[in-house]
């Protein structure tokens, strides 16, 4: 699984992106209605109002398509007649994170090696879907569990350390009570001694 993570546009994106303000004043940029690639048989290389798409290149969706936007007001029509699809702000989800991701630790941490829930969040929602089960087999302060529980995901954390688990059953317990007083409380394992741990069966 792999949804591309997205953060809201910065104020610097839309001005720059977004230029363009219609009469309701919703801002949007625009796209060519057209795509690379041609096709011979296709209802995308056909005429559409009295046009055909540039040579080497393809309407992006079927005319009857492009006129059920043209009459929704969603082509802009430029002085010399070509169109464009308009791209609404309010409408997209945000942009794509790029390969570094910057996030501070937690200021005030309840552990030595806490990170930052806004991270894990993110990377939680990439790699999961709703309902998916997160395993952290070294789950420390618990906050990968935490972002797992805020996203609808159900969770499976792992530690040895009883500080760890004290501090993740705490952390864990009190999101539960805080956000969803309908779903059971999870249930934690007690802690084994280390010759219990060793004396585990292979599976």
């Amino acid at each position: 699984v792999w949804n591309a993570p997205r953060v809201p546009y910065s104020a610097n994106d839309v001005e720059r992106l977004f230029k363009k303000v219609d009469n309701n004043g919703r801002r949007y940029t625009t796209t060519p209605l057209h795509a690379p690639g041609e096709t011979s048989n296709g209802k995308t290389g056909r005429k559409w109002r009295g046009m055909l798409p540039p040579e080497g290149r393809h309407w992006r969706v079927a005319p009857e398509i492009l006129d059920n936007w043209d009459r929704n007001g969603m082509i802009e029509w430029s002085k010399n007649g070509n169109p464009r699809k308009k791209i609404f702000l309010d409408e997209m989800e945000g942009k794509k994170v790029q390969d570094i991701w910057e996030y501070k630790d937690p200021a005030y941490p309840q552990y030595p090696t806490e990170k930052n829930i806004d991270l894990l969040k993110m990377i939680v929602s990439a790699s999961s879907q709703p309902n998916s089960i997160v395993l952290d087999c070294f789950c420390g302060s618990g906050t990968t569990l935490a972002a797992a529980a805020e996203l609808g995901r159900n969770w499976i954390g792992i530690d040895e350390s009883e500080v760890a688990i004290n501090t993740c059953t705490k952390r864990l317990l009190n999101f539960e009570l805080l956000h969803d007083e309908q779903k059971p409380a999870p249930v934690f394992g007690e802690n084994a001694d280390d010759s219990s741990r060793y004396n585990l069966p292979l599976l």
